[in-house]
């Protein structure tokens, strides 16, 4: 099924790919194998892909997005979640109100998710926010100048640092004073994992079996259960060690 220019797609289970050229519009719930969209595309309902769903453009959806694979350049605003069995791929914006579920996470940009991110691994650059809980087993975050905010992570690694052009800045000896109480990412409550390497993060309890808290990080109290290392740069209220 084929779109080049304006038309629709009507609601359906179809055994087939869907290509969108221009502007198109899904009329309530799609099933199709693949669905490949240029341009702007608003859906009425969910979207089910059994292989591949990719947007270049922007895509508005009333419902839900699945996908074995996800591939994003431009932007994805979802009522529902966005779930794929292996590959989320994002380069622009996502924001999917009902949060994100992924093997592997690759993105930059904004994301700006309304409930929890779960994923086997989660890499991104850029701003994020996100209403719930980021789990996933390897998260890499390479945070923007804008300020983000997430509630709660938990991981087994956990490293989340400045993005190259704000890391470079904050190196520069006439302005790093400022960058030393420079909170970008806000944890509004705990960050818990195996190995934990943080900077720029404020956060109520860190809880890790080796912690590291970077340049420009303010939490309030950290346990860990083997190693601890602090920056001189960074403010912690409590630290305790406890058992395993």
């Amino acid at each position: 099924m084929k779109i080049s220019g304006s038309g629709t797609i009507p609601q359906g289970d179809f055994n087939e790919d869907i290509n969108i050229n221009g502007a198109g519009k899904l009329l309530g719930n799609v099933k199709c194998n693949s669905l490949s969209a240029c341009g702007v595309i608003n859906s009425q309902g969910n979207c089910v892909c059994a292989e591949n769903f990719s947007v270049s453009g922007r895509l508005k959806s009333e419902g839900f997005v699945k996908a074995k694979n996800i591939k994003v350049f431009g932007s994805v605003d979802t009522a529902g979640e966005i779930a794929c069995e292996q590959e989320l791929k994002l380069s622009g914006s996502l924001t999917p109100k009902g949060g994100i579920k992924a093997g592997v996470v690759n993105a930059s940009g904004t994301i700006n998710s309304g409930a929890d991110i779960e994923a086997e691994e989660f890499h991104f650059s850029g701003n994020i926010n996100c209403t719930g809980l980021l789990n996933a087993e390897k998260i890499d975050i390479k945070l923007d100048k804008d300020d983000s905010e997430i509630e709660s992570i938990g991981g087994s690694e956990i490293s989340i640092g400045a993005k190259g052009r704000l890391k470079k800045i904050s190196k520069i000896p006439l302005v790093s004073k400022l960058f030393k109480n420079l909170t970008v990412l806000t944890v509004n409550e705990c960050i818990e994992g195996d190995s934990i390497n943080l900077e720029y993060v404020k956060a109520k309890r860190v809880v890790g079996r080796d912690v590291r808290i970077g340049v420009g990080c303010e939490i309030d109290e950290v346990k860990y259960t083997e190693s601890y290392l602090i920056s001189p740069d960074a403010k912690v209220g409590a630290c305790e060690k406890v058992g395993k």
